[in-house]
């Protein structure tokens, strides 16, 4: 008797421990392809980063290429009210002017410089697009704290992200930068 009921069960074991061995395949499959989809993303971001590393802008100085004489005039003010200062990453280069306004108040302006891979109005919330600036530009339509904000593509060479107090301050500012950096009054 013990045998013809080990016998029964003998498949249905087999059967047990063949589905589950095949479960185990599989969730063992699909950690695979979790691992490998994770290590794709890995892979993915690290060549964004080497792209976006590629045009090294630690030697770009904006505020020697667009100095604050240049710049007063766009934010109403005299070359000895604006100041600069300049910071160089190696995916960004920027100059913040400051306008001296009388009685300790001041005023910002920003100018940035981006590798072009940077690029991503869709990540930028709400915009309107602007015509006659380089290959795309886009303003904001959200302010950054007090700034207007306009980005501008010149495909194959950079990003400029302007900032000032109007928009029309911000698009004197990318209209310079353009002419400066480019050659072109766009």
């Amino acid at each position: 008797m013990y045998r013809s009921i080990h016998t029964l069960h003998h498949p249905a074991i087999c059967l047990v421990v063949a589905l589950l061995t095949a479960g185990l395949d599989g969730c063992s499959q699909q950690s695979n392809n979790t691992a490998s989809t994770e290590s794709q993303s890995k892979e993915n971001h690290r060549a964004q980063t080497q792209t976006v590393a590629k045009r090294d802008l630690s030697s770009f100085d904006v505020c020697v290429r667009l100095p604050a004489t240049d710049v007063a005039g766009v934010l109403g003010s005299t070359p000895g009210q604006t100041s600069t200062k300049a910071t160089m990453l190696s995916y960004a280069s920027d100059c913040t002017y400051t306008i001296e306004l009388g009685d300790g108040m001041k005023n910002y302006a920003m100018i940035w410089i981006y590798s072009p891979e940077m690029w991503a109005p869709s990540m930028a919330g709400e915009i309107e697009k602007i015509e006659g600036l380089g290959n795309e530009a886009y303003l904001e339509k959200e302010s950054i704290g007090s700034f207007e904000k306009i980005n501008v593509l010149v495909k194959g060479d950079f990003m400029l992200d302007t900032r000032a107090n109007t928009q029309e301050e911000a698009r004197g500012l990318a209209e310079l930068a353009l002419k400066r950096l480019t050659g072109k009054a766009r």
